[in-house]
């Protein structure tokens, strides 16, 4: 079942602005990857249009292309029965990336995929839990032999988790 393009006309009319970005979610677009979000955050107006089953009427995406800016975009490699889910995924990851949203915006410096590498573990109190212990260059105090270490644990995560990330060495 394809969606037929009259009603789509008409919603996207009422709901596109001349500087409006339209997403459209598709198992057939582009990959939808961290720097994307990081774009999208910094647009004024993001409108998804969300297919099922076949998705929209091609004629939809080619009309809005003449005026407006259109990203098709993918979550990966898999197909969903609609675009629901994957514009919530994609709406969660740019919306935390607009200024504003996240209250210490340094936070965001060393998550995952940004630079290009996997996060690396994560620890928290107590420093023993159930015969596991938090790893003890995160308890001395010294800042770089800390850093040194979650960098080395973000390219150990990366090889064996993502080698993609980091393509041949």
């Amino acid at each position: 079942m394809v969606m037929k393009p009259e009603p789509w006309g008409e919603a996207l009319d009422a709901l596109l602005e001349p500087d409006s970005v339209l997403v459209v979610p598709s198992p057939a677009g582009e990959v939808f990857t961290q720097s994307i979000a990081r774009e999208l955050s910094a647009e004024r107006h993001l409108v998804f249009a969300c297919g099922r089953y076949e998705g929209i009427d091609q004629r939809v995406i080619d009309h809005y292309a003449g005026g407006h800016r259109v990203r098709s975009l993918s979550l990966g490699d898999y197909v969903l029965n609609g675009g629901e889910v994957a514009a919530m995924a994609m709406i969660e990851a740019i919306g935390r990336l607009v200024p504003g949203v996240i209250g210490n915006p340094a936070s965001l410096d060393e998550e995952s995929h940004e630079g290009g590498l996997l996060e690396y573990p994560s620890y928290t109190k107590p420093a023993e839990w159930r015969g596991l212990a938090v790893p003890p260059v995160l308890l001395s105090g010294n800042h770089g032999a800390v850093d040194a270490w979650r960098r080395e644990q973000q390219l150990d995560r990366t090889r064996r988790v993502r080698p993609d990330l980091i393509g041949p060495e």
